[in-house]
């Protein structure tokens, strides 16, 4: 612990340099652009930025050397805030209190007397304590401007992407504005695609996307110059993906809004389609029942009639069968591969199905209300099928 006549030494030694500390500040100034190319290569900074940065903490080093008053952190603060704001790294910010504390030194040095070296060894100890509390103060103050800076250009962003997917109609302002910003082009190929997991996977060369996270998942419009890139990107959607649904193709911005409805809308449709991505007009009657749940549920009741009342096992039972004999376009022989059966297990549970709802399967008419009646149980009643 430094003895009170050590200290009145040092404080001896210091209280000189407060006279010089505008031409120490313009040496530190020139040696940290001749040194870090941090500060010379940021297009923020400006060199008298960065000399007021310098005096500031030039003159809270020596003031505390000097005794003159106690250690004061505000000047390091500022300093990492602005070095942060201007995009200076953290590596330049710290070289240049290491910078500062040499500066310091070598002046102690040159203005010591041969007499005095146990104050000068004294003061060295203090000057690189000093500079290393400065170097930590401005390091968390950059640290926690930079995560403040990051956390407001991530919501920036997010206001940005949101002002996308809702249109010219609620802020146009902020809509031209994010065009801007992700260089979305006025005329061009898009679509939207509604998914339960990022598919940031699926863009290809000369496709470009943005997505927009949701409660149950997230929206992407992509874009291209051409509609067949646009389709050959979703058609290379792998299976497994999850429920996706894709909008109409579309050849402005604008249309954005009702794409993205279409989109969602198709990816209600989804887990009743075989495809690794369900295209808005690719599933005309799914998307009648999807959009229209009250009367989807009312034709579900009128159609599937008895075989509602059915056990859940044994409801569910017929009505895999029933989907599996669509999807096979009607072959009882291709749907009993499918599902495991014998043929004639298939025969008879489509023969159940015509007795419980009056609809013989082999019947156009009849066939189709069954579809319709199978489509609105998965989609609108919360049907699931085993």
């Amino acid at each position: 612990m430094t003895t009170a006549p050590a200290a009145t030494a040092s404080y001896e030694l210091a209280a000189p340099l407060m006279d010089a500390v505008d031409s120490l500040t313009d040496e530190l100034v020139r040696r940290i652009l001749d040194a870090e190319h941090g500060y010379v290569e940021s297009t923020s900074l400006t060199r008298e930025q960065l000399r007021e940065a310098c005096f500031a903490n030039v003159t809270a080093l020596i003031s505390n050397l000097a005794g003159i008053r106690p250690i004061d952190l505000d000047s390091a603060r500022a300093a990492g805030r602005l070095k942060a704001e201007q995009g200076v790294p953290l590596a330049a910010l710290l070289h240049a209190f290491r910078l500062g504390g040499r500066l310091i030194w070598e002046e102690l040095m040159e203005r010591s007397e041969a007499d005095r070296p146990r104050a000068l060894l004294d003061i060295a100890a203090q000057v690189w304590a000093l500079v290393d509390v400065y170097s930590d103060a401005a390091a968390d103050a950059y640290r926690l401007s930079t995560e403040a800076r990051a956390e407001q250009d991530a919501d920036v962003r997010r206001r940005l992407v949101r002002a996308v997917f809702a249109g010219h109609g609620s802020n146009p302002a902020a809509v031209s504005d994010a065009l801007r910003t992700f260089r979305i082009p006025e005329r061009g190929s898009f679509v939207v695609v509604s998914a339960e997991a990022s598919c940031a996977d699926i863009a290809t060369r000369g496709v470009d996307a943005i997505w927009d996270s949701e409660v149950d998942g997230v929206l992407g419009l992509l874009f291209a110059g051409s509609d067949a890139l646009l389709d050959a990107v979703v058609d290379a959607i792998p299976a497994g993906s999850g429920n996706i649904g894709v909008s109409s193709l579309f050849s402005s911005p604008s249309g954005t809004p009702a794409a993205v409805e279409q989109a969602r809308l198709a990816r209600a449709c989804a887990r009743v389609d075989d495809s690794a991505s369900t295209r808005f007009d690719s599933v005309p009657v799914p998307l009648l029942l999807a959009g229209n749940p009250d009367s989807g549920r009312t034709a579900g009741r009128q159609i599937l009639g008895k075989l509602l009342d059915l056990p859940d096992a044994e409801r569910s039972s017929l009505l895999a069968t029933l989907d599996a004999w669509f999807r096979s376009k009607g072959s009882t022989t291709d749907a009993a591969e499918r599902l495991h059966y014998h043929r004639n297990t298939v025969l008879y549970r489509l023969r159940r199905i015509q007795e419980l709802t009056g609809r013989d399967f082999l019947d156009p008419v009849h066939a189709s209300e069954l579809f319709i009646g199978l489509r609105a149980y998965q989609l609108c009643m919360d049907g699931s099928i085993q």
